[in-house]
This record gives structure tokens, sequence and C-alpha cells, in this order.
């Protein structure tokens, strides 16, 4: 379940891809403050464990140093406890990560700073100091979220206050004092040392969190892209290609357009269904779609909907009604074509032949995606469709192949003399009469 911070905001967030980056953002905060409150832990018991054992190794006169890297270590890890207190539904803002971000970066700069504010000191020796590897880290920590922009600011501000600490006194041209011998000497004992390996481990973790998301990242496009390309299978392209929540609001709004609506319908199939079975009457289907699939994109249209045995084509998506009547008209005459060429086939294998009636008819028409935020159906409404519908139910009852309406005839510049004689008709649930041009059999 979307978890109250998605919920709430969700009324801002227009998009599906813009709450998935919310939640991955919110998962990253988390992620980040837990590693700060580890990492922090790991360098506190490092650090006492160097305290313990300072007089066995020498590092008495660095306990200054020591105990600023252990209260360090306290503010990091507070640092990291905020953090996640702030990582919840209720509290987390955009700008908290800049501010953690932040707080972090003068944590560690400030820290390396200690390190060499000896004036004896010079500067370069923090590039031997285990606390540099530390600033790695916050580098790398940036890898978790997806803010390219938080991440140059971070970047930039971190690497530019250890460039400033690093080079202040740098003390080059001489040999080294006593002292800065003996410190590189300490800076290199095994205590550093262990300091340096657990920071080299707590890296390797980080990149592994970080290989892991982005695998599951990855895989979670890849599935999401699998799932798109199916449903394209099950949607026509005006709504397969146009998925986004943005797309989708535009879409539910409808567009009156002015179309060519051609319904297709196989004559008889009660009868055929009953003496195929299902398995069989589902393999006739698939052949009878993909014969009207193929016509309808060849000729640039759309399958709206099958329906049974019938089939609801849409032309003049993108095009003009004199265009799309042309192309309605085109597919009538290829599908005809392509029922012979099945029926001969159907013929060597002793099956009976097929025919199929067509109600073709053009004009305004609403299209849109129809239905709620649970389920949407690309589709076309309006007279127009409602009147293809007719003329296919008239085709069918009179025996017809094609009955077209003699607006859209004339739109797709067919010979009426190919034609029977026009016919006025009143369709079912119209008062108004309709000239009809009818045909047994499509030359």
């Amino acid at each position: 379940m979307i978890n109250l911070l998605l919920f709430q905001m969700a009324r801002n967030l227009k998009t599906l891809a813009d709450r998935v980056i919310a939640e991955s953002d919110l998962k990253a905060e988390r992620l980040i403050a837990l590693l700060r409150m580890t990492l922090a832990a790991m360098l506190f018991l490092g650090v006492a464990f160097v305290i313990s054992q300072s007089k066995s190794v020498g590092l008495e006169a660095r306990q200054f140093e020591l105990f600023s890297l252990l209260a360090g270590a306290l503010g990091y890890f507070a640092l990291g406890a905020i953090n996640y207190y702030c990582a919840t539904a209720a509290r987390l803002r955009p700008w908290m990560s800049w501010g953690f971000n932040l707080a972090e970066v003068m944590l560690v700069s400030i820290q390396l700073y200690i390190d060499v504010a000896n004036p004896l000191t010079p500067s370069l020796l923090a590039f031997a100091s285990p606390v540099l590897l530390v600033a790695a880290l916050v580098i790398c920590v940036q890898v978790l979220r997806y803010q390219i922009w938080l991440h140059v600011f971070s970047t930039l501000l971190l690497v530019g206050l250890c460039g400033l600490i690093l080079l202040h006194d740098p003390q080059i041209g001489g040999p080294l004092s006593p002292e800065a011998s003996h410190e590189l000497q300490l800076l290199y004992s095994l205590p550093p040392n262990i300091v340096r390996l657990v920071m080299l481990a707590a890296m390797a973790f980080l990149i592994g969190i970080a290989v892991s998301r982005s695998r599951n990242l990855i895989e979670a496009v890849a599935k999401e892209t699998e799932l798109a390309e199916n449903r394209k299978r099950f949607l026509p392209s005006e709504i397969s290609n146009r998925m986004t929540d943005n797309d989708l609001d535009t879409l539910r709004m409808g567009e009156e357009r002015e179309l060519a609506i051609l319904f297709v319908d196989i004559r008889g199939f009660t009868a055929i269904s009953n003496a195929l079975g299902p398995r069989e009457t589902a393999d006739f289907l698939r052949d009878f779609r993909a014969i009207v699939t193929q016509s309808v994109i060849l000729n640039d249209g759309v399958v709206d909907k099958f329906i049974g045995d019938g089939a609801l084509t849409v032309f003049g998506l993108h095009s003009d009604i004199k265009q799309a009547c042309i192309d309605a008209a085109n597919t009538a005459q290829q599908l005809m074509t392509s029922l012979s060429n099945w029926n001969q086939k159907r013929a060597e294998q002793e099956k009976e032949a097929i025919s199929i009636v067509i109600g073709f008819h053009a004009g305004p028409a609403i299209v849109g995606a129809i239905g709620d935020d649970q389920r949407l159906e690309f589709t076309v409404i309006g007279n127009t469709v409602n009147l293809a519908a007719r003329l296919e139910e008239v085709a069918k009852e009179k025996g017809w192949t094609l009955a077209v309406s003699r607006h859209a005839a004339g739109l797709a510049g067919l010979n009426e003399e190919e034609f029977l004689p026009v016919q006025s008709i009143v369709l079912r649930g119209n008062v108004e009469t309709i000239e009809v041009l009818a045909q047994s059999q499509i030359n």
C-alpha cells in the first residue's frame, strides 16, 4: 500500500513517475540515516579503541585530536538519528536533505581541519588522515539518492572545503620537521590503519547497497517495459503509447473528431461456434481477428475493440475525414480479399466458407478514454458510431455484405453504379431516414 507520505504528496505530484521518485527518495533518506548512525558507531568504537591504546603506541600527544574525533562521531550519530526521525511521512520536506548534507559536510570538514590545525604540521599530511576516507564515504553515500543537483552541491562543497584545508599550509620545499615526521609515522601506525580498513569496508558495503538498489530499479523498469509491450496487444496505440497520468487526463476529457467507423461481423457465428466447440472457436476467432487487425493497420486505422465475432474499427485519428473514408473503404475491400483467401484454405481442410457483413458510416464522434480511476477504456462514442452499428445490422438482415451511408461513400469516392440502387432507410433508434448504398459482394 502507498504510505501516508505519498498519499499526502499525491495531491501535489502530477504523475505516477513523480510519486515513484518521491517514494524512492524517502527510502533513500531512511537508508542514508541508518548508514550515518552505523558509520558513526563504527568510527566511535574504532577511535575509543585507539584512545585506550594511545599510551602503548605513542599517541599521548594526540589526545585532543582523538577526543575531538570521538566527539565528531557522536555528532555524526546525532545527525543520523535526527535524519531518521525526520524521514517519516509527516516530517520529511524536500529541503531537509540539503540541510542534512550541509551539516554532514561541515562535520567532516571541521574534523579534518582539527587534524592539521597545529602550525608545525604540514596541511598536506591530512591526505594521510583516515578522516579523508570519511569524506570520500560522504560522497559515495549520494549514489543512494536520485537527486543529481544535491549530489553536485554536496560534492563541490566538500571538495572545496577539503581543498582549502589540505592546501592552506602545505610547507612544501623543505625536509619534514621532526614533529611532522613523527606525526606521519603515527598516521600510518596500526590504529589509524584499522580505522582505514573500517572505512574501506563501509565503502564496499555502501557500494553493494547501491548496486542492489540499481539492479532492483533496472528489474522494475524492465518488468514495466515488458508489461507495456504486452499491454499494446490489448490496447490501441492511441492509448498504449500515452500512459502517463497527464496523457490519461487529456484522453479522459475526450475530443470531437470527424471519423469513419467500420463495423465488421461474422454471419451465422452462433451456429459456427456451436459446431466447433470452445477450443476450436477460440482458434477460429484468433485467425479472424488477425485478418481484421492486419487490414485495419495497413490502412492507418485502429481496432477500437473486438466484441465476440465482431469488431469496431476507427479511421481518421491521423488524417482528415476524406482520407479516413478512403482508408475505411480500402479496408472493406481488403477484408473481403483476405476472407476469400482464408475460405480457400478452409475448403482445402473441408471446412465451410465464412461470410462477413460490414457497416460503414462517417461523421463527428467523441474519441477518448472512458471510465473511472480503476479502469479506463479507449473508445469512440456518438451517433456516428451508432449509425454504423445499425448499418451492419441492416446488412445482416437483408443479406448484404456491405451497407454504407451515401455520405461516407461520397467522401470515399465510391462509384454508386457498383452498388445496389440507393435506398432510404430509417435505422433502429432513429426517426430520420438515411440514404444507404449496399453490395452483396465487394468488387
